[in-house]
């Protein structure tokens, strides 16, 4: 037994985690867990700040909606790549923070700028 497997016992293993660990292309696999542009932004916002509170990522996301953003912190939770710390005070404060699975994901996330500024580099119209 490795260590992603020691790892991988924490998480309940539900019919969509078996699903996740039944496909075979990895490629594949990652996109089911991060595929979609707002959860690869969440994980880019936590990588540089280190902690944000609900309303600091959405604020932070162009173009977010409490809704998605709330679907897609709880994805991430329950796979791991993220903290929820709450804090038991008056108001409720709840503060996100990666993993070490999630700060991992940072160097993918700097290889995805590098391709783009090379290939698609920004050029705004005048």
């Amino acid at each position: 037994m490795n260590n992603n497997t020691t790892i991988l016992e924490n998480i309940k293993l539900s019919a969509e985690l078996e699903k996740l660990f039944n496909i075979v292309c990895p490629i594949e696999r990652s996109m089911e867990l991060i595929g979609d542009k707002y959860s690869v932004l969440i994980i880019l916002n936590l990588s540089q700040s280190g902690k944000q509170r609900f309303i600091e990522l959405e604020q932070s996301i162009n173009g977010i909606s409490p809704r998605t953003l709330s679907a897609r912190l709880k994805h991430l939770e329950k796979y791991g790549i993220i903290n929820r710390k709450q804090f038991s005070t008056i108001p409720p404060k709840v503060e996100y923070s990666l993993t070490d699975r999630g700060q991992e994901f940072k160097a993918v996330i700097e290889h995805m700028s590098e391709w783009v500024n090379k290939w698609y580099p920004y050029m705004p119209q005048k």
